[in-house]
């Protein structure tokens, strides 16, 4: 009866740390799509005559 309890204990925490990872590895994911997204914002840019580039300008 002893192995039954201490197999259902390693059965419980091996449950609750996948879930766990699960839960951190979605987390993860989302900041990684944000931080995607963000890059994908960046303005156009233009090289300037100094070898600078700076963001285009929407002037004209």
């Amino acid at each position: 009866m002893p192995q039954l309890i201490a197999l259902a204990l390693v059965g419980g925490l091996g449950w609750y740390a996948w879930k766990t990872l699960r839960r951190e590895m979605d987390r993860i994911g989302q900041e990684v799509r944000e931080a995607e997204n963000k890059s994908k914002q960046v303005p156009d840019l233009e090289l300037g005559p100094d070898g600078v580039y700076r963001p285009r300008r929407k002037d004209g």
